[in-house]
């Protein structure tokens, strides 16, 4: 993480622009409940603006979500 940088940029068909890592122009803010699916060895969030991704391995594979909304994630072998 960049704290208190400032970087300036110059091309030759723009502007001198200073950047300020302080104040970004964008803020992601997560929500409180994702919505997961299983892309290979992945579970990827499909409800964020900015997908993001947990690597659970080749040989598991989500099966469902509890009560609670907390992956139920079992080996293959089991599911088979």
């Amino acid at each position: 993480m960049i704290v208190g940088r400032r970087v300036e940029t110059n091309h030759e068909d723009q502007e001198k622009e200073t950047l300020d890592f302080e104040k970004p122009d964008f803020v992601f803010s997560p929500k409180g409940i994702h919505t997961y699916r299983q892309q290979g060895g992945y579970l990827v969030c499909k409800s964020c603006e900015i997908q993001h991704a947990v690597w659970i391995g080749m040989d598991k594979i989500l099966v469902g979500f509890d009560t609670e909304g907390k992956a139920i994630i079992k080996k293959r072998k089991w599911v088979i």
